[in-house]
C-alpha cells in the first residue's frame, strides 16, 4: 500500500511514523518550507510512550503542490491537518477528485465532527472514512514528536455504516509501527464518544491554561466538565445517535476512572493554539454540538458560553 498525508503537524509527523516502510517513500504534503527542509535533511523522530522510531529521510518525500499526488497516486491519503482547515483543503482537492477518487482513498484524522461535508459533492463516501485519534501528540522540533499520552486504540472506521474491510491493513500497519490502532464498525459513536472527552476538557484547559487532570481535580472546574458532557447527551438523545454509555452518568464513570488518569498530564492542543495565537478548533468541537442542538431544539448554555469565551479568546466576536 501506498500512503500520503497531508499535514506535518503533531499528528501528521506522528502518523507518519507508524506508516513509513523501507521499501516504499511515504509522501507528506505541508506549507511550511522549514518543516520540509527538517525533514528532508533528518526524517522522522517519535519519542515518548511505546518507544522511540526514526525514520531516515530517504523513505520520505515532502511536497507543497498537492498536485504531486498524481506523480503516483497513493492508495490512502490521510488528512491530519486541523479541523478549521478542512475546507480549504476541499476546495483544492476538488480538481483532483477525477484522477484519484477511482484509486485513492480519504482517511480524515481530525477532531470534531461532520468534517466529511465538504468532501462529500466531489469525493465518493465509499472511499471516505474517518479516523479517532486519541492519541497525544507533542512537536519539539519541526521533525520530531512525543507521544505525551495515550486513551485508546487508534480508531478507524465510516460514519456512512459501509464495510471496513479495506481498512483492517492500515489498522495492522499503523499498530505494527508502534501505536495501537483498530477498526470500528459504529465510527458515529467512537466520534461522538472523542466529542464527549474533548469538548469537556479541550475549551475549558485553554481558557483556564489547566491540564486535564487539573481540570477534574478542581471541584469547580469539575462540574462544568461534567456539565458539558449531560449537555451532548442531551443532544445527542434527541438526535438519534446512540453512545455506547447509556447515561451520561454511565459515560462520567469511565470518563474519570479509564480515560483521565492516563491523560491527567496533557494539555490539549487548543491551549497550545491560543497561547500560539494560532485558531483554535472550536467550530468542528463544540460549534458542531451548538448547531446539532440548535437542530433538535435542545439548548446547551454551558458547551455555548465555553464556545463564545474560546472565540473571544481568539479575538473573534461570533
Amino acid at each position: 500500500m501506498r500512503f500520503a498525508i497531508w499535514g506535518v503537524g503533531a499528528v501528521g509527523i506522528g502518523l507518519a511514523s507508524t506508516l513509513a516502510r523501507p521499501d516504499e517513500r511515504l509522501l507528506l504534503l505541508g506549507r511550511d518550507p522549514e518543516t520540509d527542509e527538517a525533514i528532508a535533511r533528518h526524517g522522522i523522530r517519535r519519542t515518548g510512550l511505546f518507544g522511540e522510531r526514526v525514520v531516515p529521510p530517504d523513505q520520505l518525500t515532502t511536497r507543497m503542490d498537492p498536485t504531486s499526488l498524481f506523480e503516483d497516486p497513493p492508495d490512502w491519503h490521510l488528512i491530519c491537518t486541523k479541523a478549521y482547515a478542512t475546507d480549504a483543503i476541499a476546495r483544492e482537492f476538488a480538481p483532483l477528485a477525477p484522477a484519484l477518487a477511482k484509486r485513492t482513498r480519504l482517511l480524515l484524522c481530525q477532531n470534531g465532527w461532520g468534517n466529511e461535508e465538504p468532501f462529500r459533492p466531489f469525493w465518493p463516501q465509499t472511499r471516505l472514512f474517518h479516523a479517532r485519534v486519541i492519541t497525544g501528540f507533542k512537536r519539539h522540533r519541526r521533525h520530531e514528536v512525543e507521544i505525551t499520552a495515550h486513551a485508546s486504540p487508534i480508531a478507524l472506521g465510516s460514519v456512512f455504516g459501509l464495510e471496513i474491510g479495506s481498512l483492517v491493513p492500515v489498522a495492522e500497519r499503523i499498530d505494527t509501527g508502534g501505536v495501537p490502532a483498530e477498526t470500528s464498525g459504529d465510527m458515529p459513536a467512537v466520534l461522538w464518544g472523542k466529542m464527549l472527552y474533548n469538548c469537556a476538557l479541550n475549551p475549558l484547559g485553554a481558557l483556564a491554561g489547566r491540564r486535564y487532570g487539573e481540570l477534574t481535580a478542581d471541584q469547580t472546574t469539575r462540574s462544568l466538565v461534567e456539565e458539558v458532557i449531560r449537555e451532548i447527551f442531551r443532544v445527542l438523545e434527541a438526535a438519534g445517535i446512540s453512545l455506547p454509555w447509556p447515561t451520561a452518568q454511565a459515560y462520567l464513570e469511565t470518563f474519570h476512572a479509564e480515560l483521565i488518569p492516563p491523560t491527567a498530564a496533557h494539555e490539549s492542543s487548543m491551549l497550545q493554539d491560543l497561547r500560539a495565537g494560532r485558531p483554535t478548533e472550536i467550530e468542528a468541537l463544540c460549534g458542531a454540538v451548538e448547531r446539532l442542538g440548535r437542530e433538535f431544539d435542545i439548548e446547551t448554555p454551558v458547551v455555548s458560553a465555553l464556545a463564545t469565551l474560546v472565540r473571544r479568546a481568539e479575538g473573534r466576536t461570533s
